[in-house]
């Protein structure tokens, strides 16, 4: 699939200077529900080594009418990381390792924030501020 324009191609993961991640669907939000992923082999060489291989993340969309297409939440993604980083942390620790842990767990507690503050104001699952 071509990119709709040179803005839905996202910043480069460092340090490589190519647009791996690419905003699929446009819709009320500018694209935030579908994203294609290029797939990555490592740093080899002295270079970030993508292949042409892809990966679809689809995120949960409820539609105006009601109706809600199933897909990721975010916090799943963020739960993923913080697993994913702990593991490699335990075999390869570093400080950025325990930071990164660190700030993506305050990522979630403050994901847990915003749920509980729309569920306090019973507009939870709503599309409502």
């Amino acid at each position: 699939m071509q990119p709709l324009d040179e803005q839905d191609l996202l910043q480069p993961v460092f340090p490589s200077e190519e647009k791996t991640v690419l905003v699929l669907a446009k819709d009320e939000y500018g694209g935030a529900h579908h994203y294609l992923i290029q797939k990555c082999k490592g740093f080899n060489n002295g270079q970030t080594e993508y292949v042409d291989e892809y990966q679809y993340i689809d995120f949960v969309k409820k539609l105006h009418d009601g109706t809600v297409i199933a897909g990721l939440q975010n916090e799943q993604i963020y739960i993923m990381l913080i697993d994913r980083v702990t593991k490699l942390n335990s075999v390869y620790p570093c400080e950025e390792n325990e930071q990164m842990i660190g700030y993506l767990q305050a990522l979630l507690d403050l994901c847990k924030q915003r749920v509980q503050s729309r569920i306090d104001r019973g507009i939870m699952g709503d599309l409502k501020k």
